[in-house]
């Protein structure tokens, strides 16, 4: 095997996922977990309609692997996933460092090129995932960094060969800041690398981002052909099962927010 999907993540455990999502709306701790929960069950069912030939999936904590396990299992057993999956544990004390640990250990693994992914973009078209495979591996040689932008100036997906050192983003913060695009461009300016960047997307991390995303459900629910969009059914799901809605704010023009149904 050659190249994988890297998902990068928590394990959802309610308090420990997507709290911001919480912070001033009508969701719970444990609302957002199971938003967290749908979105990896996609996140996994979009890589594994890629060309990779795996799916690695770095996670913390590792006492909570009974739980990722479980996920990964119902994935399985809905049909939903043909590829191996394997589980490797994040290390360290900050994001680089946790991030850089997942990387080494899945070029340990034999990669020659890796993809990685967020948990929480369950929407993603798996073809841009395909393109970024298929520029790291006809440019294998020349070392290419593949970033996709997000919104907040983030980064949604980072491809990567096996010539990237992963204590590089300890050693120059990569994702330290919060300004990854623009540390991740300094980076490659000053290092000679071949940048490729990819279309954006908007990851789900604040209320406006879960506004956003039920809009979108709600136009592929209707849509009779999707382009540039994956159809994200574990989320939809939830969301549904969830009862929530998108409603306009009093006396606050364009100002949208999350309501549940009684």
């Amino acid at each position: 095997m050659d190249s994988a999907i890297v998902i990068f993540t928590k394990v959802p455990i309610p308090g420990s996922v997507k709290t911001r999502l919480a912070q001033n709306t009508c969701l719970t701790k444990f609302d957002t977990a199971k938003i967290a929960e749908a979105m990896l069950k996609d996140t996994i069912c979009l890589a594994s309609k890629t060309n990779a030939d795996a799916i690695h999936i770095g996670c913390f904590p590792k006492k909570e692997l009974d739980k990722l396990n479980e996920i990964i299992d119902l994935v399985k057993y809905k049909g939903n996933s043909n590829k191996p999956i394997e589980l490797i544990i994040q290390k360290g004390s900050d994001f680089d460092q946790r991030f850089g640990s997942v990387v080494k250990e899945s070029f340990r693994r034999k990669m020659s090129f890796i993809v990685i992914l967020g948990a929480d973009l369950p929407f993603l078209d798996p073809d841009i995932i395909n393109k970024a495979l298929d520029i790291l591996s006809n440019k294998i040689n020349k070392n290419p960094i593949i970033i996709g932008p997000s919104s907040g100036g983030g980064i949604y997906l980072l491809g990567i060969t096996k010539f990237f050192n992963p204590n590089w983003f300890s050693e120059y913060q990569l994702f330290g800041s919060g300004l990854e695009l623009s540390k991740f461009a300094n980076f490659c300016a000053n290092q000679k690398f071949q940048l490729i960047s990819l279309p954006p997307y908007g990851d789900i991390d604040i209320e406006e981002d879960l506004v956003s995303l039920i809009s979108y459900i709600e136009v592929l629910k209707n849509s009779e052909e999707i382009i540039g969009f994956y159809f994200p059914h574990y989320t939809s799901k939830i969301i549904e099962e969830l009862g929530l809605y998108v409603i306009e704010e009093q006396n606050q023009n364009r100002r949208r927010k999350i309501a549940k149904k009684s």
